[in-house]
């Protein structure tokens, strides 16, 4: 017996019964999907296709901004720490630095423990077809442009509510670890500029990552892997361009290679060189092994930074131009 051709067709793009008894063809209204489910031909069904690699790699591209923005403020502090005091540990700045790297970590740890299949970092999931399903709110129907029926729902299931949860945790975990750790670890005030700029930053950033997300969270989805790789070759370059010796003479390459080995811009330069691989993968998907070949295009921006960066000074380019 097929129930659904029993059925009116649900009006709106988002709309869809539930089933409560198939075998004598019970179904409830049209209207959202509970939680985890998704209309389809206008019945909601559950969510269990296995997350793809492009939907991990969505995930771990909002750890990255969250870790990157920490560590981003965390150097700013940094820097104004150093004018004032230079008697700093090496162990205690990085521990400063993994102090944050911790927090996001253990919030992505807690934030898959909490999506089914419970207690495991897989994630059953209703994959994105479209960009309109990240925004089923503005797909509600009106009947007889009257009455507003409400199909706002999760369509995109677990990817745009695991980010919001995520990033909750995260400053749940900063609020609980970092007192903690200021009054074992860095009891020295100099160290406590770092956790109390750092936290109060984060304070200001999270949110708006959170309403960033909230607003556009399908145009990142789409556009992640070159949003990835586009901002960090920018950065990369004012970052080498303020790093190297502004006039290039026959030891400049040697000093600036010099200035590009120490701690701080050697650190820099791993996680710039960790984007870049980053967004490789996750524009490739590594559907082949061949896929793989094009990780050896991730030290080619430092390659060519530093093979032309003598012939890009303005003294030079002025003088070719002549």
């Amino acid at each position: 017996m097929n129930c659904l051709a029993e059925l009116e067709p649900c009006v709106g793009k988002y709309c869809a019964r539930t089933v409560l008894n198939n075998s004598t063809c019970l179904f409830t209204d049209c209207q959202k999907c509970a939680r985890g489910f998704r209309p389809s031909q206008d019945i909601c069904v559950p969510c269990t296709h296995s997350a793809k690699l492009y939907d991990y790699m969505y995930l771990i591209f909002m750890f990255n901004i969250t870790a990157v923005l920490h560590f981003f403020y965390v150097d700013k502090s940094f820097a104004l720490v150093k004018k004032k005091k230079n008697n700093l540990q090496d162990s205690k700045i990085a521990l400063v630095y993994t102090l944050p790297l911790v927090e996001c970590t253990l919030a992505l740890i807690t934030t898959f423990l909490f999506y089914p299949p419970y207690g495991s970092f897989k994630l059953n999931s209703c994959e994105p077809r479209e960009i309109s399903d990240w925004y089923s709110v503005l797909y509600n129907p009106q009947i007889d442009y009257d009455t507003q029926l409400n199909c706002t729902q999760e369509i995109a299931y677990p990817f745009y509510s695991f980010v919001m949860v995520y990033l909750l945790l995260v400053v749940v975990f900063m609020l609980v670890l970092r007192p903690i750790s200021k009054y074992t670890l860095f009891q020295n005030g100099s160290y406590a500029i770092f956790i109390n700029k750092s936290t109060f930053s984060a304070l200001y950033f999270v949110p708006m990552i959170f309403l960033i997300h909230t607003i556009a969270a399908g145009v990142i989805y789409y556009t992640y892997p070159i949003i990835t790789l586009v901002v960090f070759l920018i950065s990369n370059n004012f970052h080498l361009s303020s790093s190297v010796s502004e006039e290039p003479n026959k030891n400049s390459l040697v000093d600036s290679i010099k200035k590009l080995t120490t701690k701080r811009n050697f650190f820099i330069q791993i996680v710039h060189v960790y984007f870049y691989a980053f967004g490789i993968i996750a524009l490739t998907g590594l559907h082949t092994w061949f896929d793989l070949l094009y990780l050896l295009c991730v030290p080619l921006p430092l390659l060519f930074f530093i093979a032309s960066y003598k012939h890009t000074s303005p003294k030079q380019v002025s003088t070719y131009c002549q």
